[in-house]
């Protein structure tokens, strides 16, 4: 790893994107900006001069062949693409004095980027009912509470960013 670049760790949950935008905004400022994103919430900067890049994410699935169409809309309009996580797309621009560039100018369309995400959430919460009889019931080894304690988090966790994402919806809905 290069000399100027360095790693850091830090943990958003769906709903919490403004944060995330902020977050990354104030590594700019202080010369840290981005140039990739993994899984687990590591992020990868490289020094430079102090910028004010306004980051956007968007949550948003297709098809391969339809890749290039959606990245080339934002790049028409400004935007730099920096990187996706599972489906969450970074990007970012320079802020102009006075004003703060949007990817999502009404509501609505913050909602429709929150229901994609709800879609992914439920796709897991199918798979972890369909097993949890296998989980609770089938297996009685005494090291299988390890298992039961993972799925239990793991259950817990996917319920609450339901919960937590229907919540960001309803109030994005009454703006």
């Amino acid at each position: 790893m290069a000399e100027n670049t360095i790693r850091k760790f830090r943990w958003f949950w769906p709903w919490q994107d403004e944060q995330e935008e902020a977050w990354l905004r104030s590594m700019s400022q202080k010369g840290w900006h981005l140039l990739s994103v993994g899984l687990a919430g590591i992020y990868r900067f490289k020094s430079g001069e102090s910028h004010d890049y306004v980051y956007r994410l968007d949550y948003q699935t297709y098809k391969k062949k339809d890749e290039q169409d959606y990245l080339q809309l934002f790049s028409d309009a400004g935007w730099e693409h920096i990187g996706y996580m599972s489906s969450w797309h970074y990007f970012r621009k320079e802020a102009k004095e006075g004003e703060l560039p949007e990817i999502f100018t009404d509501p609505e369309s913050k909602v429709a980027k929150y229901k994609r995400g709800l879609t992914y959430l439920a796709f897991f919460a199918v798979i972890i009912i369909s097993v949890s009889h296998s989980v609770w019931f089938k297996y009685p080894y005494s090291w299988w509470f390890v298992v039961r304690a993972i799925y239990f988090l793991l259950t817990a966790s996917i319920i609450y960013s339901i919960i937590k994402l229907l919540l960001r919806i309803r109030h994005l809905r009454r703006i």
